[in-house]
């Protein structure tokens, strides 16, 4: 018992616990995987997936992914019914960083998406992989 009573080992005792806890909670919050741009292009080109950015409209007419559906994080409960048809298809949230991305991919899951993942790092992580982006016009809102 002496051992749980040590300064060191009392601390690092309470930082497995809240990484432990971290770990279950990631676990069990509802939403999506973390995937590479690489393996998103894969899922939405060879399975007939969708690529959904989230973020504002003008953070996308900056620069956004070609063929991506554009729908704001804020309007994404209410516009469920334009991605039905990949109810059972990969979904690919992005956004600038993976925040809200995360958030997008929650939202999905609880409405019964079944297959959703967020590129990993965002936009900037499409953009460092050296993956095109189109600049200017934002594209229409799904």
């Amino acid at each position: 018992m002496d051992f749980f009573l040590q300064p060191l080992n009392l601390g690092l005792l309470l930082i497995a616990l809240v990484s432990g806890a971290l770990l279950v909670r990631q676990t069990i919050t509802p939403g999506g995987k973390s995937v590479s741009p690489q393996v998103a292009i894969a899922l939405t080109d060879k399975e007939g997936g969708v690529l959904v950015d989230v973020r504002e409209e003008h953070e996308v007419a900056v620069e956004h992914i070609q063929g991506s559906l554009f729908i704001p994080l804020k309007a994404l409960p209410s516009q469920l019914a334009k991605l039905e048809k990949y109810r059972k298809k990969p979904v690919v949230v992005v956004c600038a960083a993976g925040r809200r991305s995360a958030a997008g991919c929650q939202i999905l899951s609880k409405a019964g998406f079944e297959d959703v993942s967020q590129i990993d790092g965002g936009i900037q992580a499409w953009e460092k992989a050296g993956l095109p982006l189109k600049r200017g016009k934002a594209p229409a809102k799904a």
